[in-house]
């Protein structure tokens, strides 16, 4: 083609984008909507700014996750973005009103994934039957369940295949895994189902232990792990090949890879004759010579989704960016690409754009793989959140868990602060609740509220730390001159004034009540109320860890107990002097300083539930944890339990989370290094008389006071 040509073809493309000028963005530009991926996968930096230099009518902006951007869509804020056909699940749930206007297809074919269902002719009976009935008693080869979208099965898709043969079952004493286990092992006769069954290892292994014959076909059925000759697709089918089992669901394209049967390979294997296609209706067809053999399930490709205002502009995307102008192209058009991730995909229009809930209904099975129902009554973990911001993010989070399989579902409720929540949890209206380590003591001593899960992170700055603050000009050089000063807690009854109570009255061999009322000259901590003996604790601010920081640098305290954090953050308020602060180390934690440490937060259950119940909330909040926290698969997660929601952060969990864990990771490197924790003084706690006034009986009270009294006179 001449150059004068090909100038005249690229500005006439350009045109296209630039002349609708329907979007939300400057100037009407369509406003992409990008999910920043991690590592090597950060590719904002490099290709938004070209939008921009161009002049594309194209332009950036950077969503928290997936489901962020298909808000944003809905509200109207962006235009469009490249989603999953499981974020169209959560948009039909969620009622988001956006319209999907292209398909991004990777090979010339409807549907990017097909299941079958191969089995070993030898289980075939002599005519045609139910399904149920040709593969009771046989051995299944399981493809295993994985957190990934595609490979192998999601827990859903894993969870519907398997209902189309069992029957369900429901035992209220068991847990929703558990039961879906227990129906796997009394139709099949044995499995591999190898891998993960749930992310609890202990738990996972007592299952396997109790349910023997999930594993028992597998190459090494004492562990059954994902690391087996017979896990995932491949896997599956060579434990059907090797006649370890008589059945599997695969991918139709490992299918024909396993048994040689695509055009461009060699004659079929000779095993193929020895198997077959087994349909949904009982009947069978044969491996040779069968390009569309009964299918089980279809998994849509990925697609490009728009609000309806700039849908017909983004559908038009697909004159643009075409396979053979994105691997060459340097401009804006390669940088679009790169950014929706398309640089081997086809973008092909839907003639008109489709709603999700028509889109998805194209797919044998997948819409009815999320339709399903479950047990009756249905089971719900209930978590109580304490705005309603929070529980709008516990919405969508449920949303996205119920997408890939996550069961009992969350569901979520308001109360109008932690105490009420914790409260909620207490009598059974909640089954959860999200926390920081001031609820720690209150949770045991108060209302038979302990953590199951903690919010870790192995950055140890980064834990809810107390460290002792003091002004540099100060004579304090040591713990042991903390006596007769002023001291300054955040709040009363939390986390930092039960670790300096505790660590005082134990090294200085001295009682609650001698502390509180002749140890230190003045304590302010918010909250006290009347609790107040001898008169020295003051409520001196709001609850905080910012004022009593800010009480030290005005010299109107001479310590501040505070975390690491909190510190930090006060450096850098430019209306906040810290030049004249620094830590104060007790002796035996020179290293890191600090008086405790704990986790960041913890989900609280009541100590009353069930050890099932409490398997199911940790079953649950693991899962989420590993789907949508800082370990997903995904580079571009659906959604963010530790990230930023409506632009707000530590919204329910706190952003400096790493994961969810149970207590054994106290015992577990790095954690078993770090003294002074205070998740396990409190669990050797019995005495909490440091809490002044909280669950004693008016009479100690009077006691207490009373002798506080004759000590001051």
């Amino acid at each position: 083609m001449p150059v004068f040509s090909s100038v005249l073809v690229f500005f006439s493309l350009l045109n296209v984008v630039l002349l609708q000028r329907t979007g939300s963005g400057t100037n009407g530009n369509l406003r992409l909507c990008v999910v920043e991926g991690r590592g090597s996968y950060k590719r904002a930096p490099k290709f938004c700014p070209v939008l921009d230099a161009e002049d594309s009518g194209a332009e950036c902006v950077i969503g928290t996750d997936r489901l962020d951007c298909l808000r944003r869509i809905h509200k109207g804020t962006v235009d469009f973005g490249v989603f999953s056909p499981e974020d169209l699940v959560a948009a039909q749930w969620a009622n988001v009103d956006v319209l999907v206007t292209n398909e991004l297809r990777m090979r010339a074919r409807p549907f990017e994934r097909s299941v079958v269902a191969v089995v070993n002719r030898k289980i075939l009976p002599d005519s045609s039957t139910s399904v149920h009935a040709v593969l009771r008693n046989t051995t299944l080869c399981h493809p295993g369940v994985g957190v990934d979208d595609i490979r192998p099965l999601s827990d859903t898709l894993s969870g519907y295949l398997e209902s189309l043969v069992l029957e369900r079952s429901c035992d209220p004493d068991l847990s929703l895994t558990e039961n879906r286990v227990k129906s796997l092992s009394e139709y099949f006769g044995k499995a591999c189902k190898a891998g993960a069954w749930l992310p609890d290892s202990t738990r996972d292994a007592e299952l396997k232990r109790k349910y023997s014959s999930m594993c028992a076909a597998c190459g090494n059925p004492s562990k059954c792990s994902a690391s087996d000759v017979y896990w995932g697709n491949s896997g599956a089918l060579a434990c059907l090949g090797n006649g370890a089992g008589d059945v599997t669901w695969a991918e139709l394209d490992d299918v024909n890879s396993y048994f040689a049967l695509t055009p461009s390979t060699n004659p079929p294997s000779s095993a193929a004759d020895q198997f077959a296609y087994l349909c949904r209706d009982g009947t069978w067809q044969d491996l040779n010579n069968n390009p569309e053999p009964c299918v089980w399930l279809h998994r849509p490709w990925p697609v490009i989704v728009a609000k309806k205002k700039a849908a017909e502009a983004v559908a038009s995307l697909d004159r643009i960016l075409t396979n053979t102008s994105i691997t060459v192209d340097q401009h804006w058009r390669g940088a679009l690409a790169a950014l929706m991730e398309i640089h081997q995909a086809q973008p092909e229009k839907l003639q008109p754009p489709k709603a999700p809930l028509d889109y998805l209904a194209r797919a044998k099975g997948f819409r009815e793989a999320y339709s399903q129902t479950g047990c009756d009554p249905p089971r719900f973990i209930t978590l109580c959140t304490t705005s309603f911001l929070a529980k709008a993010k516990c919405e969508w989070l449920s949303e996205a868990g119920a997408v890939y399989g996550i069961a009992p579902p969350l569901q979520c409720v308001v109360r109008k602060d932690m105490q009420e929540c914790m409260k909620s949890v207490s009598i059974g209206e909640s089954d959860v609740t999200v926390g920081n380590s001031d609820w720690l003591v209150k949770g045991k001593r108060d209302l038979s509220i302990a953590p199951v899960l903690h919010e870790a992170t192995p950055i140890v700055e980064k834990t809810s730390t107390v460290v002792a603050y003091v002004r540099k000009d100060s004579a304090i050089s040591s713990m042991v001159d903390l006596r007769g000063k002023k001291a300054a807690f955040p709040r009363h009854d939390g986390a930092a004034w039960h670790s300096v109570l505790r660590y005082i009255t134990e090294n200085q061999k001295i009682t609650c009540s001698d502390l509180v009322g002749e140890y230190f000259e003045e304590i302010c901590a918010p909250g006290v109320g009347d609790q107040n003996p001898g008169g020295k604790l003051k409520d001196c601010y709001e609850e905080g860890e910012m004022d009593p920081l800010r009480y030290l640098a005005e010299g109107k305290t001479d310590v501040a107990f505070v975390s690491i954090n909190s510190f930090n953050l006060f450096k850098g308020m430019p209306s906040m002097d810290a030049s004249n602060i620094r830590p104060l180390c007790p002796d035996e934690n020179q290293m890191y300083c600090f008086i405790s440490w704990s986790n960041v937060g913890h989900v609280f259950a009541a100590n009353n539930v069930t050890d099932s119940r409490r398997h199911e909330i940790v079953n649950v909040m693991t899962k989420l944890d590993q789907l949508f926290g800082k370990h997903p698969p995904f580079h571009n997660p659906m959604f963010s339990m530790y990230g930023a929601f409506n632009h707000e952060m530590d919204v329910i969990f706190h952003n400096n989370t790493k994961t969810l864990a149970t207590d054994a990771m106290l015992a577990m490197h790095p954690y078993d290094k770090i003294p002074m924790n205070f998740e396990r003084e409190i669990s050797k706690m019995t005495d909490f008389v440091c809490g002044y006034g909280v669950n004693m009986t008016p009479s100690l009270f009077l006691l207490i006071s009373l002798v506080v009294f004759v000590i001051l006179r």
